[in-house]
């Protein structure tokens, strides 16, 4: 583990663990946590067997942040884990096509001014990838949230390694 990964606490599955609304839960929090604190702390869980683990991901800047989810992978990896939750505050583009994707390099968003958003992904090497983000503007008084977005099946960058090519059980 690296300097930008730290477990917070770690704790066993209730028994009726829903991996789904779990992961809404986590949302509903992240932005009542933005709204109240105005910044978001980047978290992931790795579910694995009947534990689940809560690390705290920080990083400064895009290499950081390729660092710490290479190593988030790993610790996934290495726990057998089923699913692997993740929060972040992110930039936001839309409906980006094809064209757009391929163009992408890190910071393009943020000098194209891009909406922020709340990003939740949930992926497994069993599963396909399910995200939800929460696009928002922040104004001198309030954070105000637009619609969320789902899309499943997408590749994370981000996760690297993680998920299978084809998910096994849908």
């Amino acid at each position: 583990m690296n300097e930008h990964i730290k477990l917070a606490w770690s704790a066993g599955q209730p028994d009726d663990f829903d991996l789904k609304n779990f992961a809404l839960g986590l949302l509903e929090g992240a932005k009542q946590n933005l709204a109240r604190d105005g910044e978001l702390a980047s978290v992931a869980f790795v579910i694995a067997g009947d534990q689940i683990q809560c690390y705290s991901v920080t990083f400064s800047d895009h290499k950081e942040k390729e660092v710490a989810y290479r190593d988030l992978v790993k610790i996934a990896l290495a726990a057998h884990a089923t699913a692997l939750v993740t929060c972040n505050d992110a930039y936001w583009k839309h409906n980006a096509d094809r064209d757009y994707v391929e163009g992408y390099y890190p910071g393009k968003l943020a000098a194209e001014h891009a909406k922020e958003c709340v990003m939740l992904t949930v992926s497994g090497p069993s599963m396909e990838t399910w995200c939800v983000e929460v696009p928002y503007e922040r104004s001198e008084t309030e954070i105000k949230f637009g619609e969320q977005a789902e899309s499943f099946g997408e590749e994370l960058g981000f996760l690297e390694g993680w998920r299978s090519e084809k998910p096994r059980v849908q």
